[in-house]
């Protein structure tokens, strides 16, 4: 599929993506995204940077060139025709989208994990094992919060389902137990 300036961050990222997998350097622009992520993270203005009229082109291509130049050329390329189509602000959106099919393709799953305390390493592996295994993932990752009102215990949630093993919720069936 061939890009063009009408598509929304979704189509792009969804024709590049495929295109990655056609050159079979899908996990080499996918890290090459991060990066580029990254960037942005770390540069908060960046977008109004490009978008900026009164910026010079020159000083423009000479960014975006620094920016990209250890990247492979099918990044290199990709990114260069987002400045093109002057969609530099919809670049994190891309990239989501981005992330969003190689995840899926690649089963890997995101758990936001809430504990009391700080886990163990032997506890993420267990939880990983544990999750992949019920969710057919190939690679579980941890978003791990620190929250002292769950007072003990685990809550796990993935794919908008909540597993919830904290001592609060526990405690909170038996008093309605004993109500009844």
């Amino acid at each position: 599929m061939r890009l063009n300036s009408n598509m929304n961050p979704s189509q792009l990222a969804k024709a590049f993506y495929y295109n990655a997998i056609e050159n079979d350097t899908e996990d080499i622009v996918f890290d090459n995204l991060m990066d580029v992520r990254q960037i942005y993270y770390g540069n908060s203005n960046l977008s109004d940077f490009f978008n900026n009229r009164d910026v010079a082109q020159t000083d423009k291509e000479k960014i975006l060139s620094e920016m990209t130049e250890n990247f492979i050329l099918d990044v290199q390329q990709f990114v260069q025709t987002i400045y093109d189509f002057r969609k530099m602000n919809k670049m994190l959106s891309i990239i989501h989208e981005y992330e969003i099919l190689h995840d899926h393709e690649n089963r890997t799953v995101i758990a936001k994990v809430t504990t009391a305390v700080p886990l163990q390493k032997v506890q993420e592996e267990k939880l990983k094992e544990v999750f992949s295994k019920r969710f057919n993932a190939k690679k579980i990752l941890l978003d791990k919060i620190q929250d002292s009102s769950v007072i003990g215990g685990v809550i796990v949630e993935i794919e908008n389902t909540v597993f919830d093993g904290s001592i609060r919720t526990n405690l909170e069936k038996l008093e309605k137990q004993i109500i009844k």
